[in-house]
């Protein structure tokens, strides 16, 4: 939920109105992959490309979107991934 609603925002569109995440990656893989993580497990992030944006999730909390070369948008909190 988090990849989506950051992603409307950035593109000041309602959430409803984009591709479904689904139909570029499955959900539940990357909220398996980048479940918040403890220090010994170690981080990972997950990169993909969804409504001509780049986007990233990191394991720590963090999503970042970007267009071109600019970051557009960041979320941090313990969900962010999810």
């Amino acid at each position: 939920m988090a990849v989506i609603a950051t992603l409307a925002e950035v593109m000041d569109a309602d959430p409803v109105e984009l591709d479904p995440l689904h139909s570029t990656v499955d959900p539940d893989a990357l909220d398996a992959l980048v479940r918040v993580r403890t220090g010994t497990d170690g981080d990972i992030h997950v990169t993909f490309t969804h409504e001509d944006h780049e986007i990233t999730v990191y394991s720590y909390g963090v999503v970042t979107i970007t267009s071109g070369d600019e970051p557009t948008a960041e979320q941090s909190g313990r969900n962010a991934g999810r």
